[in-house]
């Protein structure tokens, strides 16, 4: 476990609070999910298939709220604390939002070609759970290095056994591809503006926060999450 948060960078306790921290977590996760809740309300009583669409916001504050545990965990070199909060964020980085996406597409989508596309996806983007986050967890605990790099979180496993055989750059692709394009795609406009964000903040996080792009778009998703709150208050009441 020595390697964990092998090359941390804090200082002091002016330099943990600046740009990205606990603090920023914990209150972007304490904003997100009251927010869900109003999202799910919205949707239960005015379209019950965007329930899983409505679900996103809380989901992202329950991961920034783990995410804030890693930060905690960092700052007190407490190992065990510093895995098991990232384990809990990775979850949902890597396993939960590329099938949570397509799947919400698909129950959205009124098209059946376009649904039995979207269902399939889906289904294949289960495997992300397997190649990515699976090995972590089963794997030895160097596998994962969480430290912080330019005042924000890195997650770091470049040993796992698929980047053997998929080069990490094209995996990148295909994450974004899943998570992304499902909601471009459908036929419910309701969706495209959300999946274009969500799209949008992972290139600006891929392109300029390469270094921690695994946290870095997840913030800024969650920030984004939060243009829920507007989009199902505007969502036409059910007839």
């Amino acid at each position: 476990m020595s390697g964990l948060v092998r090359g941390v960078r804090i200082g002091s306790r002016e330099k943990f609070r600046m740009c990205f921290s606990a603090t920023a977590s914990f209150t972007l996760g304490a904003a997100l999910i009251p927010a869900g809740a109003y999202c799910v309300y919205q949707a239960c009583v005015k379209k019950p298939s965007y329930l899983g669409l409505a679900t996103v916001p809380l989901l992202f504050g329950i991961q920034q709220i783990c995410e804030g545990f890693v930060w905690l965990g960092i700052h007190d070199r407490d190992l065990a604390r510093t895995r098991t909060a990232s384990l809990a964020f990775l979850f949902f980085a890597l396993a939960v939002w590329p099938f949570w996406f397509p799947l919400q597409a698909a129950i959205m989508e009124r098209d059946p070609p376009r649904r039995t596309i979207l269902i399939v996806v889906s289904l294949l983007s289960m495997a992300w759970f397997w190649v990515l986050f699976w090995p972590i967890v089963s794997g030895p605990e160097t596998l994962l290095e969480t430290r912080v790099e330019r005042h924000s979180i890195q997650y770091d496993y470049p040993e796992l056994p698929i980047y053997r055989y998929i080069r990490v750059g094209v995996l990148r692709i295909l994450y974004f591809a899943t998570v992304a394009l499902p909601f471009v795609i459908s036929s419910e406009r309701f969706g495209r503006l959300p999946g274009i964000a969500l799209g949008s903040s992972a290139l600006i996080s891929a392109v300029v926060f390469h270094y921690a792009y695994v946290s870095v778009w997840c913030f800024f998703a969650a920030v984004l999450a939060i243009f829920f709150c507007f989009m199902f208050r505007a969502l036409p009441a059910r007839s």
